[in-house]
């Protein structure tokens, strides 16, 4: 590997000023905030303070630097750097990093990290993990936020506290995000894309039965159903040599799943689960990612059943780009962010309306590194998955073997409902800031934690999520039974019970609530027929007070599909022939468009 520079050729004081202001004139993406390769030792020993703690030697390419500790010491340097354009920032550090002998661990052992001092004259540190014992030269790296309250900053290396030999070459510090734009006008509303809330269920695409659907529209009365393209089958996804014939397959396998819910009236989120899988591997698969969004966006613009897109399921970075950072940085692989940016000008590019979903990254429940979609931008929403504490909602299965209940001591920390809440006050700061929709895309818990606690959990969760008016979708239905309301909380326990278990209840409790959440009561005293209906349908008006009005015909999003008038005692005749399949909704008004009833039936060719 050769040098990028060789520094013997500049001159000293200019490098020292270099070092020091650490090239900091703005904070622009791609911006090299500090570098140094140890090939000037005159330029290294005046950045690194203090010299007697480190010797040159031999680096992973030409020069580096050597702390040789015999027994148990501390040997630290730093140098500083400026905060210019950098609060607020995200930055990758990066270091080659060579160990011999190397004993400690946790606070103690081989530092590699950023030290900062706050405006309350408290210490933070952003530490890149080094392992101990003896390792041949590797690269390691880490990306972080700058905070706002920073108000110093220096680079510090070496060995803290323990012993060995520990060589370091090649450091470099560059800004890769803009920091979050401020907060937008609080008056502004935010516009959830629909009426009233969306409560529903996830499924998995290729297994779920059109009963299973039915069922869950008609019965359990749940108005949304979340279902991802390939499901989560495909874990190599955009990797795959077979990808466009999978993804023909899978598409083929979700029109049927669209068709039934335009038929029984659910909402839905078309999504990509195991086919996104290697989103940050290279500029190759982010570019299929990209054109794959285009082609669902077209297949899907004008099908009504389908309420959002979820352009990635729980994007994952891939090692070690860009969470596990590494000099060079790959510019062509993009970050979450500008890949989700991307992702909605390709889907705006078909689609105009359609509400685009953007999940947080690694799993998180808050946003805070997801810089918000350019608001002129219309109907996109932010998404995140509840399950935590993982170490509850997880427990027993592989990883996480310990039981746990709820509420209770949970890995050393209490949980209860309030916990939650804090837990989720940061998602719930950045919906007020940027006046965003928040949307809880899954959920869960394994049925068979102790104490009926699954049930404790779901029902704190919803609590809050229907308090903070977040849309929500449970996972998942009739897919793998460790998720299953449906089932009882024995052990693996594969038998259904005779009864409705109370996890049961609570779901479709909520659901109920999707059945009054238009503007006017449902009144049985009109009579719709036949339903389902097929070339048209007849409502009566025979126990209705009104002597002239008119009878409106709407879709499920609420859009008017034809109107006639009416009277009283009346048969009312309306063709519906040319329909689609679908769920549509009637609305008797008279004379003054006082709303007298209202009912459902469903158009069907079949």
């Amino acid at each position: 590997m050769n040098k990028k520079l060789n520094l013997k050729l500049i001159d000293i004081q200019l490098f020292i000023f270099l070092i020091l202001f650490c090239f900091t004139s703005n904070g622009q993406i791609n911006h090299v905030v500090f570098d140094d390769d140890f090939e000037n030792f005159q330029n290294s020993n005046a950045a690194w303070l203090p010299t007697t703690n480190y010797s040159f030697s031999a680096g992973f390419s030409g020069n580096g630097i050597l702390f040789n500790a015999s027994s148990t010491t501390s040997l630290l340097v730093s140098t500083p750097i400026s905060l210019t354009n950098l609060l607020e920032n995200t930055i990758a550090m990066s270091a080659s990093i060579k160990g011999e002998n190397l004993t400690g661990g946790g606070n103690d052992g081989m530092v590699v990290q950023l030290v900062a001092t706050t405006n309350t004259n408290t210490t933070r540190y952003y530490r890149i993990p080094v392992v101990s014992n003896t390792f041949d030269w590797t690269q390691v790296g880490k990306t972080l936020k700058i905070d706002a309250d920073v108000i110093g900053l220096s680079i510090q290396i070496g060995i803290y506290n323990a012993s060995g030999k520990f060589w370091i070459d090649n450091i470099h510090v560059q800004v890769i995000a803009e920091p979050m734009p401020p907060a937008r006008d609080p008056n502004i509303p935010i516009n959830k894309t629909h009426m009233g809330m969306f409560r529903g269920m996830n499924v998995r695409s290729n297994s779920i039965l059109k009963s299973d659907l039915d069922e869950l529209s008609y019965d359990w009365h749940a108005n949304t159903i979340r279902c991802q393209i390939g499901g989560d089958q495909f874990t190599d996804g955009l990797l795959r040599p077979d990808f466009d014939a999978v993804l023909q397959s899978e598409l083929t396998r979700m029109d049927t799943l669209v068709k039934w819910s335009t038929a029984n009236g659910l909402h839905m989120v078309v999504g990509l689960a195991g086919l996104s899988q290697g989103l940050f591997t290279s500029q190759a698969a982010q570019t299929r990612l990209i054109q794959t969004w285009t082609l669902i966006a077209n297949r899907y613009k004008n099908k009504e059943a389908v309420w959002a897109y979820d352009v990635a399921n729980e994007p994952v970075v891939s090692y070690q780009y860009p969470y596990d950072y590494t000099w060079p940085l790959d510019n062509s692989i993009q970050l979450w962010p500008s890949l989700a940016e991307a992702l909605v000008n390709a889907v705006r590019s078909v689609d105009a309306d359609k509400p685009i979903i953007i999940e947080s990254l690694n799993y998180k429940i808050t946003l805070d590194d997801i810089k918000p979609i350019d608001f002129s931008i219309p109907n996109i929403i932010y998404s995140v998955h509840m399950y935590t504490p993982q170490q509850f909602t997880h427990q027993t299965l592989p990883g996480y073997a310990t039981a746990y209940s709820y509420p209770g001591m949970i890995d050393g920390t209490y949980y209860d409902k309030e916990v939650l809440r804090q837990l989720l006050q940061p998602l719930k700061d950045y919906q007020e800031k940027y006046r965003v929709p928040i949307y809880i895309g899954e959920f869960s818990s394994i049925r068979w934690a102790p104490n009926n606690s699954t049930f404790n959990y779901l029902r704190d969760c919803i609590e809050l999520f229907e308090e903070y008016n977040w849309d929500w979708t449970f996972h998942a239905f009739r897919e793998w039974d460790g998720w299953s309301v449906e089932h009882s909380t024995g052990y693996y326990d594969p038998i259904l019970p005779t009864t409705m278990t109370d996890r049961e209840l609570l779901l479709r409790n909520y659901f109920q609530q999707n059945l009054a959440q238009t503007t006017f009561q449902k009144n049985e005293s009109a009579i719709c027929f036949p339903n389902p209906a097929n070339k048209e349908i007849n409502i009566t008006t025979d126990k209705l007070d009104f002597s002239f009005g008119l009878i409106e015909i709407f879709d499920f999003q609420g859009k008017i599909i034809t109107q006639k008038q009416a009277r009283a005692k009346d048969v009312v005749k309306i063709d519906t022939s040319t329909f689609s399949d679908g769920f549509y909704f009637y609305a008797i008004k008279n004379e003054e468009g006082k709303i007298l009833s209202y009912g459902k039936f469903i158009k069907n060719k079949m």
